[in-house]
Protein backbone atom coordinates (compact mmCIF):
# COMPACT_ATOMS: atom_id res chain seq x y z
CA UNK A 1 0.00 0.00 0.00
CA UNK A 2 2.83 2.53 0.21
CA UNK A 3 4.35 1.51 -2.24
CA UNK A 4 1.25 2.77 -4.35
CA UNK A 5 0.50 6.17 -2.44
CA UNK A 6 4.53 6.59 -3.47
CA UNK A 7 3.88 5.72 -7.35
CA UNK A 8 1.17 7.84 -7.33
CA UNK A 9 1.97 11.23 -5.43
CA UNK A 10 5.62 10.79 -6.39
CA UNK A 11 5.94 9.64 -10.27
CA UNK A 12 1.79 9.95 -11.38
CA UNK A 13 1.09 13.33 -9.49
CA UNK A 14 4.50 15.09 -10.05
CA UNK A 15 4.50 14.41 -13.68
CA UNK A 16 0.89 15.26 -14.65
CA UNK A 17 -0.11 17.59 -11.77
CA UNK A 18 3.13 19.09 -10.58
CA UNK A 19 4.66 19.37 -14.28
CA UNK A 20 1.69 19.38 -16.02
CA UNK A 21 2.88 17.15 -18.72
CA UNK A 22 1.31 17.44 -22.21
CA UNK A 23 -0.38 14.24 -23.91
CA UNK A 24 2.12 14.45 -26.65
CA UNK A 25 5.23 14.24 -24.03
CA UNK A 26 6.69 11.08 -23.00
CA UNK A 27 6.35 12.45 -19.71
CA UNK A 28 2.69 11.90 -20.08
CA UNK A 29 3.49 8.41 -20.29
CA UNK A 30 5.39 8.04 -17.05
CA UNK A 31 2.83 10.07 -15.02
CA UNK A 32 0.07 7.32 -16.30
CA UNK A 33 3.18 4.32 -15.65
CA UNK A 34 2.62 5.68 -12.14
CA UNK A 35 -0.67 5.65 -11.37
CA UNK A 36 -0.96 1.76 -13.00
CA UNK A 37 2.10 0.89 -10.56
CA UNK A 38 -0.21 2.41 -7.79
CA UNK A 39 -3.21 0.43 -9.06
CA UNK A 40 -1.14 -2.89 -9.02
CA UNK A 41 0.65 -2.55 -5.88
CA UNK A 42 -2.69 -1.26 -4.32
CA UNK A 43 -4.21 -4.49 -5.59
CA UNK A 44 -1.68 -7.00 -4.33
CA UNK A 45 -1.80 -5.20 -0.85
CA UNK A 46 -5.46 -6.19 -0.53
CA UNK A 47 -5.05 -10.03 -2.39
CA UNK A 48 -4.02 -11.15 1.17
CA UNK A 49 -7.60 -11.19 2.28
CA UNK A 50 -9.59 -10.85 -1.31
CA UNK A 51 -10.03 -12.20 -4.92
CA UNK A 52 -11.23 -10.05 -7.75
CA UNK A 53 -14.54 -10.13 -8.57
CA UNK A 54 -14.50 -10.95 -12.28
CA UNK A 55 -17.90 -10.20 -12.60
CA UNK A 56 -17.52 -6.77 -11.44
CA UNK A 57 -14.32 -6.77 -14.14
CA UNK A 58 -16.07 -7.70 -16.94
CA UNK A 59 -19.25 -4.62 -15.93
CA UNK A 60 -16.20 -2.10 -15.95
CA UNK A 61 -13.54 -3.09 -17.97
CA UNK A 62 -15.64 -3.62 -21.52
CA UNK A 63 -17.21 -0.11 -21.05
CA UNK A 64 -13.50 1.80 -19.74
CA UNK A 65 -12.04 0.07 -22.44
CA UNK A 66 -14.80 0.96 -25.17
CA UNK A 67 -13.97 4.87 -24.11
CA UNK A 68 -10.69 4.40 -23.71
CA UNK A 69 -10.13 3.14 -27.76
CA UNK A 70 -12.74 4.94 -29.16
CA UNK A 71 -13.27 8.69 -27.63
CA UNK A 72 -9.39 8.92 -26.80
CA UNK A 73 -8.40 7.42 -30.02
CA UNK A 74 -5.99 10.08 -32.40
CA UNK A 75 -5.95 13.06 -32.64
CA UNK A 76 -7.54 13.31 -29.29
CA UNK A 77 -4.64 11.58 -27.96
CA UNK A 78 -1.34 9.99 -29.39
CA UNK A 79 -1.53 6.08 -30.20
CA UNK A 80 0.97 5.30 -27.37
CA UNK A 81 -0.77 7.65 -24.88
CA UNK A 82 -4.12 5.69 -25.63
CA UNK A 83 -2.84 2.33 -25.28
CA UNK A 84 -1.37 3.89 -21.70
CA UNK A 85 -4.52 4.98 -20.66
CA UNK A 86 -5.83 1.78 -22.18
CA UNK A 87 -3.94 -0.28 -19.83
CA UNK A 88 -4.22 2.16 -17.03
CA UNK A 89 -8.35 1.60 -17.27
CA UNK A 90 -8.16 -2.33 -17.19
CA UNK A 91 -5.96 -1.99 -13.83
CA UNK A 92 -8.79 0.16 -12.62
CA UNK A 93 -11.35 -2.34 -13.28
CA UNK A 94 -9.35 -5.04 -11.59
CA UNK A 95 -8.42 -3.08 -8.52
CA UNK A 96 -11.98 -2.12 -7.87
CA UNK A 97 -13.16 -5.70 -8.50
CA UNK A 98 -10.44 -6.86 -5.72
CA UNK A 99 -12.20 -3.70 -3.42
CA UNK A 100 -15.60 -4.62 -3.96
CA UNK A 101 -14.32 -8.25 -2.75
CA UNK A 102 -12.54 -6.92 0.44
CA UNK A 103 -16.16 -5.27 1.40
CA UNK A 104 -13.71 -2.18 2.94
CA UNK A 105 -16.26 0.89 2.85
CA UNK A 106 -13.00 3.75 2.53
CA UNK A 107 -11.03 1.36 0.29
CA UNK A 108 -13.94 0.95 -2.19
CA UNK A 109 -14.81 4.36 -1.90
CA UNK A 110 -11.67 5.20 -2.49
CA UNK A 111 -10.85 3.57 -5.81
CA UNK A 112 -14.49 4.17 -6.61
CA UNK A 113 -13.80 7.89 -6.71
CA UNK A 114 -10.49 7.57 -8.27
CA UNK A 115 -12.05 6.06 -11.31
CA UNK A 116 -14.85 8.74 -11.38
CA UNK A 117 -11.58 11.25 -11.04
CA UNK A 118 -9.70 9.66 -14.22
CA UNK A 119 -12.95 9.16 -15.90
CA UNK A 120 -13.72 12.86 -15.92
CA UNK A 121 -9.83 13.94 -16.77
CA UNK A 122 -11.31 11.65 -20.01
CA UNK A 123 -14.26 13.67 -20.20
CA UNK A 124 -12.46 16.70 -20.31
CA UNK A 125 -10.15 15.62 -23.03
CA UNK A 126 -13.10 15.30 -24.95
CA UNK A 127 -14.11 18.80 -24.51
CA UNK A 128 -17.09 17.51 -21.78
CA UNK A 129 -18.08 21.05 -20.48
CA UNK A 130 -17.65 20.90 -16.30
CA UNK A 131 -15.69 17.89 -16.44
CA UNK A 132 -12.40 19.68 -15.53
CA UNK A 133 -14.45 21.02 -12.14
CA UNK A 134 -14.60 17.56 -10.96
CA UNK A 135 -11.23 15.87 -11.25
CA UNK A 136 -9.70 17.95 -8.73
CA UNK A 137 -12.44 17.23 -5.59
CA UNK A 138 -12.88 13.83 -6.67
CA UNK A 139 -9.02 13.06 -6.33
CA UNK A 140 -8.45 14.79 -3.27
CA UNK A 141 -11.67 12.87 -2.07
CA UNK A 142 -10.49 9.42 -3.36
CA UNK A 143 -7.00 9.58 -1.71
CA UNK A 144 -8.69 10.38 1.61
CA UNK A 145 -10.53 7.40 1.53
CA UNK A 146 -7.52 5.33 0.35
CA UNK A 147 -5.65 6.87 3.52
CA UNK A 148 -8.03 6.57 5.83
CA UNK A 149 -8.49 2.75 4.85
CA UNK A 150 -4.44 1.90 5.35
CA UNK A 151 -4.35 3.82 9.15
CA UNK A 152 -7.41 2.63 10.22
CA UNK A 153 -7.33 -0.91 11.37
CA UNK A 154 -11.21 -1.46 12.57
CA UNK A 155 -12.56 -0.10 9.21
CA UNK A 156 -16.28 -0.94 8.75
CA UNK A 157 -17.20 -3.61 6.58
CA UNK A 158 -20.24 -3.52 3.98
CA UNK A 159 -22.78 -5.56 4.82
CA UNK A 160 -25.22 -6.65 2.54
CA UNK A 161 -27.50 -8.06 4.84
CA UNK A 162 -27.99 -4.01 6.07
CA UNK A 163 -28.95 -2.85 2.55
CA UNK A 164 -33.10 -2.69 1.71
CA UNK A 165 -32.46 -4.30 -1.60
CA UNK A 166 -35.79 -2.83 -2.22
CA UNK A 167 -35.70 0.48 -1.80
CA UNK A 168 -32.13 0.92 -3.12
CA UNK A 169 -33.25 -0.64 -6.26
CA UNK A 170 -36.44 1.51 -6.56
CA UNK A 171 -35.23 4.68 -5.52
CA UNK A 172 -32.70 4.50 -8.14
CA UNK A 173 -34.34 3.51 -10.55
CA UNK A 174 -36.97 6.45 -10.13
CA UNK A 175 -34.42 8.59 -10.02
CA UNK A 176 -32.71 7.31 -13.27
CA UNK A 177 -36.54 7.66 -14.97
CA UNK A 178 -36.54 11.50 -13.44
CA UNK A 179 -33.24 11.69 -15.01
CA UNK A 180 -34.21 10.52 -18.34
CA UNK A 181 -37.75 12.92 -18.36
CA UNK A 182 -35.48 15.76 -17.44
CA UNK A 183 -33.16 14.98 -20.45
CA UNK A 184 -36.20 14.81 -22.91
CA UNK A 185 -37.43 17.93 -21.94
CA UNK A 186 -33.86 19.31 -22.21
CA UNK A 187 -33.81 18.05 -25.71
CA UNK A 188 -32.91 21.05 -28.17
CA UNK A 189 -35.29 21.89 -31.26
CA UNK A 190 -38.99 21.94 -29.95
CA UNK A 191 -38.70 18.71 -27.66
CA UNK A 192 -37.71 15.05 -28.05
CA UNK A 193 -40.65 12.82 -29.40
CA UNK A 194 -39.99 9.03 -27.42
CA UNK A 195 -42.66 7.72 -30.55
CA UNK A 196 -40.52 8.69 -32.71
CA UNK A 197 -36.88 8.80 -31.72
CA UNK A 198 -34.50 5.98 -30.05
CA UNK A 199 -33.46 6.66 -26.35
CA UNK A 200 -29.94 6.85 -27.40
CA UNK A 201 -30.79 10.49 -29.35
CA UNK A 202 -30.76 11.63 -25.75
CA UNK A 203 -27.21 11.18 -25.37
CA UNK A 204 -25.86 12.30 -28.64
CA UNK A 205 -22.58 14.17 -28.07
CA UNK A 206 -24.24 16.83 -30.41
CA UNK A 207 -28.06 17.30 -31.13
CA UNK A 208 -28.51 20.63 -34.18
CA UNK A 209 -25.29 21.29 -33.88
CA UNK A 210 -25.18 22.25 -30.48
CA UNK A 211 -22.23 20.69 -28.65
CA UNK A 212 -22.68 18.80 -25.57
CA UNK A 213 -26.49 20.29 -25.23
CA UNK A 214 -27.95 19.49 -21.79
CA UNK A 215 -29.95 16.42 -22.11
CA UNK A 216 -26.59 14.40 -23.01
CA UNK A 217 -25.65 15.11 -19.16
CA UNK A 218 -28.68 13.79 -17.95
CA UNK A 219 -28.90 11.00 -20.13
CA UNK A 220 -25.25 10.09 -18.57
CA UNK A 221 -26.38 10.51 -15.00
CA UNK A 222 -29.82 8.44 -16.01
CA UNK A 223 -27.40 5.29 -17.51
CA UNK A 224 -25.21 5.64 -14.63
CA UNK A 225 -27.89 5.07 -11.89
CA UNK A 226 -29.27 2.85 -14.06
CA UNK A 227 -26.27 0.39 -14.07
CA UNK A 228 -25.86 0.76 -10.54
CA UNK A 229 -29.59 -0.17 -9.31
CA UNK A 230 -29.86 -3.34 -11.86
CA UNK A 231 -25.96 -3.91 -10.86
CA UNK A 232 -27.45 -4.15 -7.06
CA UNK A 233 -29.77 -6.36 -8.53
CA UNK A 234 -28.30 -9.16 -9.91
CA UNK A 235 -25.45 -8.90 -7.22
CA UNK A 236 -28.35 -10.13 -4.75
CA UNK A 237 -29.36 -13.02 -7.09
CA UNK A 238 -26.10 -14.35 -7.54
CA UNK A 239 -25.81 -14.52 -3.47
CA UNK A 240 -29.09 -16.41 -2.81
CA UNK A 241 -29.22 -18.65 -6.31
CA UNK A 242 -27.34 -21.85 -6.34
CA UNK A 243 -25.08 -23.84 -9.25
CA UNK A 244 -26.36 -22.35 -12.59
CA UNK A 245 -28.85 -19.96 -11.61
CA UNK A 246 -26.06 -18.40 -9.46
CA UNK A 247 -23.66 -18.24 -12.22
CA UNK A 248 -26.50 -16.72 -14.73
CA UNK A 249 -27.27 -14.36 -12.74
CA UNK A 250 -24.53 -13.20 -12.05
CA UNK A 251 -22.27 -13.56 -15.35
CA UNK A 252 -25.64 -12.07 -16.99
CA UNK A 253 -25.90 -9.09 -14.94
CA UNK A 254 -22.23 -8.46 -15.57
CA UNK A 255 -22.88 -8.29 -19.55
CA UNK A 256 -25.93 -6.49 -18.51
CA UNK A 257 -24.21 -3.67 -16.48
CA UNK A 258 -21.55 -3.38 -18.99
CA UNK A 259 -24.06 -2.76 -21.81
CA UNK A 260 -25.43 -0.40 -19.92
CA UNK A 261 -22.25 1.48 -19.39
CA UNK A 262 -21.03 1.26 -22.93
CA UNK A 263 -24.03 3.30 -24.32
CA UNK A 264 -23.05 5.99 -21.93
CA UNK A 265 -19.66 5.97 -22.64
CA UNK A 266 -19.78 5.65 -26.34
CA UNK A 267 -22.98 7.55 -27.77
CA UNK A 268 -24.18 6.68 -31.12
CA UNK A 269 -23.09 9.51 -33.18
CA UNK A 270 -19.60 8.53 -31.87
CA UNK A 271 -19.10 4.79 -33.23
CA UNK A 272 -22.67 3.21 -34.00
CA UNK A 273 -21.34 -0.28 -34.00
CA UNK A 274 -19.69 -0.02 -30.52
CA UNK A 275 -22.94 1.75 -29.39
CA UNK A 276 -25.10 -1.19 -30.84
CA UNK A 277 -22.27 -3.81 -29.81
CA UNK A 278 -23.18 -2.36 -25.96
CA UNK A 279 -26.78 -2.12 -26.54
CA UNK A 280 -26.60 -5.82 -27.10
CA UNK A 281 -24.81 -7.01 -24.34
CA UNK A 282 -27.11 -4.78 -22.06
CA UNK A 283 -30.19 -6.85 -24.00
CA UNK A 284 -28.05 -10.59 -23.94
CA UNK A 285 -27.15 -10.28 -20.15
CA UNK A 286 -30.42 -9.19 -19.29
CA UNK A 287 -32.32 -12.39 -21.37
CA UNK A 288 -29.72 -14.49 -19.04
CA UNK A 289 -30.60 -12.96 -16.09
CA UNK A 290 -33.94 -13.62 -17.41
CA UNK A 291 -33.02 -17.64 -17.91
CA UNK A 292 -32.21 -17.76 -14.32
CA UNK A 293 -35.74 -16.59 -12.94
CA UNK A 294 -37.42 -18.37 -15.57
CA UNK A 295 -40.15 -20.29 -13.81
CA UNK A 296 -43.75 -20.82 -12.28
CA UNK A 297 -46.00 -17.56 -10.97
CA UNK A 298 -44.91 -14.16 -11.82
CA UNK A 299 -41.66 -15.25 -13.09
CA UNK A 300 -42.72 -17.21 -15.88
CA UNK A 301 -45.31 -14.09 -16.72
CA UNK A 302 -42.78 -11.44 -17.15
CA UNK A 303 -40.44 -13.86 -19.07
CA UNK A 304 -43.18 -14.31 -21.88
CA UNK A 305 -44.18 -10.77 -21.61
CA UNK A 306 -40.11 -10.28 -22.97
CA UNK A 307 -39.97 -13.05 -25.77
CA UNK A 308 -42.98 -11.12 -26.95
CA UNK A 309 -41.90 -7.71 -27.02
CA UNK A 310 -38.13 -8.98 -28.28
CA UNK A 311 -39.79 -10.99 -30.90
CA UNK A 312 -42.14 -8.33 -31.87
CA UNK A 313 -38.81 -6.03 -31.90
CA UNK A 314 -37.23 -7.93 -34.19
CA UNK A 315 -39.63 -8.15 -36.29
CA UNK A 316 -40.22 -4.34 -36.61
CA UNK A 317 -36.46 -4.32 -37.43
CA UNK A 318 -36.15 -6.89 -40.17
CA UNK A 319 -39.47 -6.50 -42.37
CA UNK A 320 -39.01 -3.86 -44.62
CA UNK A 321 -42.77 -2.83 -44.64
CA UNK A 322 -42.86 -1.85 -41.29
CA UNK A 323 -41.60 1.85 -40.44
CA UNK A 324 -39.07 2.25 -38.10
CA UNK A 325 -41.04 4.71 -36.55
CA UNK A 326 -43.10 4.55 -34.47
CA UNK A 327 -43.13 0.65 -34.43
CA UNK A 328 -39.41 0.18 -33.57
CA UNK A 329 -38.73 3.46 -31.18
CA UNK A 330 -42.16 3.00 -29.21
CA UNK A 331 -41.69 -1.33 -28.96
CA UNK A 332 -37.67 0.13 -27.86
CA UNK A 333 -39.64 1.87 -24.60
CA UNK A 334 -41.76 -0.78 -24.02
CA UNK A 335 -38.84 -2.90 -23.53
CA UNK A 336 -36.97 -0.33 -21.38
CA UNK A 337 -39.73 0.53 -18.80
CA UNK A 338 -40.72 -3.44 -18.88
CA UNK A 339 -37.22 -4.26 -17.75
CA UNK A 340 -37.02 -1.01 -15.50
CA UNK A 341 -40.67 -2.65 -13.83
CA UNK A 342 -39.16 -6.30 -13.68
CA UNK A 343 -35.91 -4.86 -11.80
CA UNK A 344 -37.98 -3.20 -9.27
CA UNK A 345 -40.46 -5.85 -8.70
CA UNK A 346 -37.42 -8.66 -8.19
CA UNK A 347 -36.01 -6.28 -5.66
CA UNK A 348 -39.67 -6.04 -4.02
CA UNK A 349 -39.88 -9.95 -4.05
CA UNK A 350 -36.69 -10.55 -2.42
CA UNK A 351 -36.32 -8.34 0.61
CA UNK A 352 -38.19 -10.10 3.56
Amino acid sequence: MLAGFAAAFLVGDMFLAVRGASTRSVEFLYGVAGFSLAQVFWTVGQLREARPDWRVFLALAVPLSAFALVRLRPPVLPPAAEVAVCIYSILTALSLSVAVSTRRVFYVCGIALLLFSDLMIGMRFVRLPGSGELIGPLYIAAEACLLASFFWGGEWRISHGRISLRWYAIVGGLAAFACFVVAACCYPGGGYNPFRQMLSALGRTEVRRIAYPPCHHWFLAGMFLAAASVAGVWAHLSRRYEGWRRLAAGWGGALNVAGLLTIALVPENVLVEIHNTGCHLAVAGGAIVAAARFRKGGDLVWGCWFLVLIAFFTVCLEVKGIPFNPWVTSTQKALILSFAAWAGWIAWQETP
